[in-house]
């Protein structure tokens, strides 16, 4: 009888995972994927403790003990997530996947904080941490780091502070990005601060300004939307 080959890969295979949102929803299928691709281990987080617990006992009584482990986190907190981390590290030693899926949706004001906390802290938090413990210059060896968005992240859409805002409620609100600043070698301080005041007295709402190399600000909101719609075809 012929046997079957199935084609494994070499970034997964034997590799010691982490997951974070993944109890449910895509986080969920990505956990299975990884067991199926047959990771080593995946430790998956998520504050959905009864849909963790299922999962959890799920993938254990299909892959066997041991590859499949739930812990209850909220990855905005960074105690929580550096405990979750630790575990993994104490037990395996190593960690070769980090997968940041965690993510809430918000659409009310009240709910912009702990968007951010999570979407963007948790993210940021969680990538740091991975660097840390798989980085070579760490003591680590290597690994993969993947950050899950949806693709509104590349929409420049009138959410954000737009002609269209302004209109509805004459606040504008300007950025202004300013090139290294106050020493001997680089941009001088009161060129920055003029640059500044130039965008307040010139900038659009929504308008983003560049302020470099002690010249007056300019105006790059119509090369950051051409990036924009670029990325958006998709």
């Amino acid at each position: 009888m012929a046997t079957d080959f199935v084609k494994r890969s070499p970034n997964i295979e034997d590799k010691v995972c982490l997951v974070t949102g993944g109890a449910a929803g895509v986080g969920a299928g990505v956990v299975r994927a990884l067991l199926s691709e047959n990771a080593r281990h995946v430790t998956f987080l998520d504050i959905a403790v009864r849909e963790g617990a299922s999962l959890e006992l799920e993938l254990t009584t299909k892959f066997g003990a041991l590859r499949a482990k739930f812990i209850e986190c909220d990855v905005s907190d960074d105690e929580q997530l550096s405990a979750a981390y630790n575990k993994v590290l104490e037990k395996y030693r190593r960690l070769d996947v980090v997968i940041n899926n965690a993510a809430v949706l918000s659409v009310c004001g009240h709910g912009f904080k702990r968007m951010i906390d999570v979407n963007f802290t948790g993210t940021v938090y969680s990538t740091v941490k991975a660097m840390d413990a798989m980085g070579v210059d760490k003591g680590g060896v290597g690994g993969t780091v993947v950050n899950i968005s949806s693709l509104l992240a590349l929409n420049l859409g009138s959410h954000l502070p737009s002609e269209e805002c302004y209109k509805r409620t004459q606040v504008r609100v300007l950025t202004v990005c300013l090139g290294p600043t106050d020493t001997a070698i680089l941009q001088r301080v009161a060129s920055a601060v003029n640059g500044i005041i130039q965008a307040i007295n010139q900038g659009a709402s929504g308008s983003t300004w560049i302020v470099e190399n002690d010249k007056p600000a300019y105006d790059f909101s119509e090369k950051i939307a051409g990036a924009f719609q670029i990325l958006s075809k998709t």
